[in-house]
């Protein structure tokens, strides 16, 4: 293995194979080349930020910027909000419309001076920024090589997540190409396309948001089989961890590590309970006076958030987060306890908890024993029923006041799940129409142009195949806007008059006219969609 500072390109032959692009062979002659041409188009830069999908020219653009002398900065996402804020950070963009062109590549690479600036969200959401050398990245590249050089000689990698993040740098990029393995260049987002292109004896590199969708696959027959599965990001549940072993033919291996700290641990999972994590070569780790997990690595010494305690068998577990640990009405609550208190009920298969408003609240996806209960008692009397079994083993401070139930639990690339996330499934679902214009046509009179939102709750059902919205809502709505743009008492339309002559459906444009009659104490309505009337009527007052 060659350490990445000192990648040239007198490293590898120059028809050596780096990657493998929808049926072309990618070789280090045209690798080293383009990187050269990078360089010397970003040549001055002190800051390059470099995004895209495609692993080779995200490799070129990389080592390209490295090699010019400029630090890389690497988003948290390739949201257009992201990027958009990148914009005063940075001085070139490298993405997919970048064109490298050819020329020598002289490498200025340095373990201290070449610099990767990644951005992590964690847990909460908010961006954090985290840098690291080439040195630092070639230590972890070293232990890693150590353990697994060897038995994945020669092996393809693929991946399903990102390789702006670290996981997904190190494993699909950095280390193939410090091992001289090749990479496919693509990232794969499909089981089908990934299972069909996937070479056998590959390494793929993927996480829990795509090992729990592999339900309903069949079995690889042995000459489809990858040489290992990894995951990474967020603890692998046990039936994902089965489910794996049954389709891909391997034991899905889980890396344990940080976007500032690399790997750090592994442990092999084949659905037949979770076993302890193990150090890599040359790391130690053992826990502190708190029981915080303490890690001694080749490139220093470092405290980590995580409550650990060794096992017999030389390796550690995990036991939560420090950070996850939250203050309801002064008193101190493990949201990781709460999670697995309700992850043992029988009706529960994950669970996440976060706190919402100075209370707990929990989203759950259900087993069936679960789905039949909500079915049966409805969600009021099926979150009472949780509560009275939590009380059992948890103080009532302890006990979640709020729930939702979902198909799954809501997931990054990494697997890993937000609380910003889980916060939105207790918003508040849009109810209105958005205003997109207002125009007064005369005393108490007001005409506004809506736009009838796809997402809106009251399509729900209404009816399945053929949305159409309720007449109802529509005679909430006049009431609503009498009373926010026309200024009158209207508690709720209680009398009123209402005739339908066309539907209105998720999309539409439609003009609502208010006409306030004083005199008569009544409210006239009018919904128009162009020139058709979809309803019109009276509010009395």
């Amino acid at each position: 293995m060659i350490r990445l500072e000192h990648l040239s390109p007198a490293a590898f032959a120059p028809d050596h194979v780096v990657a493998f692009r929808r049926g072309e062979t990618l070789r280090w002659q045209r690798f080293c080349a383009e990187i050269g041409g990078t360089a010397r188009q970003l040549a001055g830069c002190r800051r390059v930020a470099v995004i895209g999908d495609d692993s080779w020219d995200f490799a070129v653009g990389l080592l390209g910027a490295l090699s010019a002398g400029a630090a890389v900065i690497l988003p948290v996402n390739t949201q257009p909000a992201t990027l958009a804020a990148l914009a005063g950070q940075v001085e070139r963009v490298v993405d997919a419309s970048f064109v490298p062109g050819a020329a020598e590549w002289k490498p200025a690479l340095s373990a201290e001076g070449s610099r990767l600036i990644f951005h992590t969200s964690g847990s909460t959401g908010a961006a954090k920024r985290v840098e690291r050398g080439l040195g630092n990245l070639s230590a972890e590249l070293e232990a890693l090589h150590a353990l697994w050089g060897e038995y994945l000689a020669g092996a393809v990698a693929l991946a399903t997540v990102p390789h702006h993040h670290v996981y997904g740098l190190v494993f699909k990029l950095l280390w193939p190409l410090a091992a001289g393995r090749p990479f496919l260049a693509g990232r794969h987002d499909l089981w089908e396309t990934l299972l069909a292109e996937m070479p056998e004896g590959a390494l793929l590199v993927t996480s829990p948001a795509h090992l729990t969708r592999l339900g309903g696959l069949e079995p690889l027959l042995p000459g489809r089989r990858p040489r290992m599965v990894l995951s990474a990001g967020a603890p692998l549940p046990e039936a994902a961890a089965g489910d794996a072993a049954c389709v891909l033919g391997v034991p899905v291996t889980e890396i344990y590590g940080s976007t500032e700290t690399g790997a750090m641990a592994t442990r092999r999972r084949d659905g037949a309970g979770e076993p302890s994590w193990h150090p890599l070569p040359g790391y130690g780790i053992a826990p502190t006076a708190e029981g915080l997990l303490r890690l001694d690595a080749p490139v220093g010494r470092l405290d980590i958030a995580d409550h650990m305690e060794t096992m017999a068998d030389g390796g550690f577990r995990l036991m939560g987060r420090a950070d996850r640990v939250a203050k309801v009405e002064g008193k101190r609550i493990s949201l990781d306890e709460v999670e697995r208190a309700l992850e043992a009920l029988p009706q529960v298969e994950r669970a996440a908890v976060l706190v919402l408003d100075g209370r707990l609240a929990a989203v759950l996806v259900l087993g069936g024993e679960g789905r039949e209960a909500l079915g049966a008692l409805g969600r009021f009397r099926f979150g009472r029923r949780l509560r009275r079994q939590l009380a059992a083993g948890l103080e009532p401070i302890c006990l979640p006041r709020r729930w939702r139930f979902v198909e799954a639990l809501p997931m990054g690339d990494m697997g890993k799940c937000r609380a910003a996330d889980l916060a939105e499934l207790f918003a508040a679902p849009d109810r209105l129409p958005a205003v997109l214009g207002r125009r007064e046509t005369g005393e108490g009179a007001v005409a506004l142009d809506l736009k009838i939102g796809t997402g809106l709750p009251w399509f729900q059902g209404h009816f399945p195949g053929h949305p159409i919205l309720p007449g109802v809502v529509q005679l909430d709505w006049a009431a609503h806007f009498a009373r926010t743009e026309l200024g009158l008492s209207l508690p709720a339309a209680q009398e009123f008059q209402i005739k339908f002559k066309a539907v209105i459906r998720p999309g539409h444009h439609v003009a609502l006219a208010l006409r306030h009659d004083a005199a008569k104490g009544r409210l006239a309505f009018e919904y128009r969609r162009g020139d058709d009337v979809c309803s019109s009527g009276t509010v009395y007052l």
